[in-house]
């Protein structure tokens, strides 16, 4: 601090504050802190999974299932933490839910990662995460549906006397799905 002025040349100099007053900067906030805690886990979109695979056709009208292939960064739990000097705020991240928009127009909203497709399923419809095609995939470009998927991830974080959540997005790498049709014959 300096007092300029007559008469006052003795007044000044210099005064440290461990906290400076409001609007002159300082550390980050604890929310700032928890904004780094989320770039650091570096949160991926859903590995999209589905029944039928890429490769194989699916059937106007049967189960189509979609799932998450589960790992840390595409379903959680993620946990970072981020510092700065006299707070550490510490943030776990879990997905709250997986929005798929299926490439024909229709739309599923997931709140569990889905369950993987087995062969002892048979027919059945998925128990969670499930799609059934009205139309066939012949007039869309490479003859099959695009799926993609926004994952919708909720940060619970903590550090210096405070804690709150935030929601952050992530888009998934689209998967493809050929669907066609059945024909019945039928002999006199």
């Amino acid at each position: 601090m300096t007092y300029p002025g007559a008469g006052r040349e003795l007044m000044g100099g210099s005064t440290w504050s461990l906290n400076p007053p409001p609007g002159f900067g300082g550390g980050p906030t604890a929310e700032e802190l928890a904004q780094e805690a989320i770039k650091k886990m570096r949160l991926l979109g859903a590995d999209i999974g589905s029944a039928p695979k890429a490769g194989k056709i699916g059937l106007v009208g049967m189960p189509v299932w979609i799932w998450n292939n589960k790992a840390p960064r595409t379903w959680g739990p993620v946990t970072a933490s981020a510092s700065a000097p006299g707070i550490t705020v510490t943030a776990t991240a879990n997905v709250k839910k997986i929005a798929y928009t299926m490439g024909d127009g229709g739309f599923e909203v997931c709140t569990t990662a889905g369950t993987p497709y087995e062969k002892r399923f048979g027919g059945q419809p998925s128990p969670d995460c499930g799609y059934r095609y009205p139309k066939t995939s012949n007039s869309q470009p490479g003859k099959a549906f695009t799926i993609t998927a926004i994952t919708t991830w909720t940060v619970h974080w903590t550090g210096g006397g405070q804690e709150g959540d935030i929601t952050t997005t992530r888009e998934a790498e689209p998967a493809q799905i050929t669907i066609g049709e059945a024909q019945a014959v039928a002999k006199p």
